[in-house]
């Protein structure tokens, strides 16, 4: 049986949220204003192309973090390292960078914990985590290899069950830091306005039953990705030295548009950007003082609004049901 479900009511945020999105202006908070991050410990995932591989190179370039690529594919991450290296020195001069490579693969769970492991062994200490991996409109039906809708599976579930695994670590070393100093940036899109009402259709979350567009699914894994943001403090209550933060990095050219053809490709890539712009938009979100727990970040680095019904209420219920989707791999 075929059903539907409750979509979010339209407002004239959403047409504001697109205008933004076209027309976002310049970046304002760039590499003269990052913090020197001397003996921090960051994570980036998704790292090995896109918007992943301007966050790394632009912190790479102009701070003195040790940073944790974590990827999917070995050969590609590299890859991509190397040629962060040869462009660090290139356009920063700096003749070496501090970037290392763990494997991770968010469709598949039972590969998180193992990376988690890796870096656990190699450091004593995470301050800034950055959750940039993601999917978006894969062919319909494809699933993760536990059976969710790739997105939930791989924009939240798998990203839930790797801030669990990281969060001791991760909170013992906030503790340390300067109050906003230790962050989580959860990268979500404007997209999150064609999500169901309350973010996830919990009747069908993975969408097996419900006729819904590409975009409202895809949409449903960013409202997720924005209440991640706002419920991880409530989560943790010690942890009051933390800022987490989500956002819409921008309308990019990227490689999350190669499941996008036609028509629908020729307009959408119209009103794309570079994607180095989505890095100074994650990067405020990282570093900037103008930022608050909660927060929601505009293209390319200003404090803006997300959805009207995406509230506390809202950010309980799905954190609850990702804790216990995950359950079973913490």
């Amino acid at each position: 049986m075929t059903t539907s479900f409750t979509p979010a009511k339209s407002s004239f945020k959403d047409l504001w949220h697109t205008y933004n999105g076209i027309f976002p202006g310049k970046a304002k908070y760039t590499e003269k204003q990052y913090p020197s991050f001397d003996g921090k410990v960051v994570i980036v995932t998704g790292a090995s192309t896109g918007v992943g591989y301007e966050v790394v190179k632009s912190l790479a370039g102009s701070t003195n973090a040790r940073i944790y690529a974590f990827a999917r594919n070995p050969e590609k991450t590299k890859a991509a390292i190397k040629k962060i290296e040869l462009e660090v020195a290139q356009e920063y001069k700096k003749s070496k960078i501090d970037v290392h490579f763990i494997e991770i693969d968010f469709s598949d769970l039972p590969s998180i914990k193992p990376a988690v492991e890796e870096f656990l062994k190699k450091e004593d200490r995470l301050d800034l985590i950055i959750h940039n991996a993601g999917v978006m409109t894969p062919p319909p039906g494809s699933v993760t290899k536990q059976g969710y809708e790739l997105q939930l599976g791989t924009n939240n579930i798998g990203p839930h069950l790797l801030q669990r695994l990281l969060d001791p670590l991760f909170i013992k070393t906030s503790k340390t830091n300067k109050p906003g100093e230790s962050r989580i940036v959860w990268v979500a899109s404007t997209a999150s306005f064609h999500a169901p009402l309350g973010a996830i259709h919990y009747a069908d979350p993975n969408f097996k039953t419900t006729e819904a567009s590409p975009m409202a699914i895809y949409g449903q894994s960013k409202a997720v990705s924005i209440l991640q943001s706002r419920y991880w403090s409530k989560a943790n209550p010690e942890a009051t030295n933390v800022i987490s933060s989500s956002l819409c990095p921008g309308f990019l050219k990227t490689e999350l548009q190669r499941h996008v053809a036609g028509i629908q490709a020729v307009v959408i890539n119209l009103m794309l950007h570079p994607r180095r712009n989505g890095a100074y938009t994650e990067l405020f979100a990282a570093f900037s003082p103008a930022v608050k727990t909660g927060d929601y970040i505009e293209s390319f680095g200003k404090i803006g609004k997300a959805r009207y019904d995406l509230d506390e209420k809202a950010a309980k219920k799905a954190w609850e049901f990702l804790d216990k989707e995950i359950q079973p791999y913490l």
